[in-house]
């Protein structure tokens, strides 16, 4: 018996934030210790 193919159904996300934006970089990723160096800190 052969199978019929049938459309697959996507499910369409409403994405409000990502997190490797570049343009405004206001936000940090984690918690940090005071004193952290700059160039350790993640932002997005």
């Amino acid at each position: 018996m052969k199978k019929q193919w049938e459309k697959p159904v996507l499910e369409v996300l409403d994405v409000k934030m990502t997190m490797g934006h570049t343009a405004q970089m206001d936000h940090l990723d984690a918690k940090y210790e005071a004193g952290t160096p700059y160039a350790k800190l993640t932002w997005s």
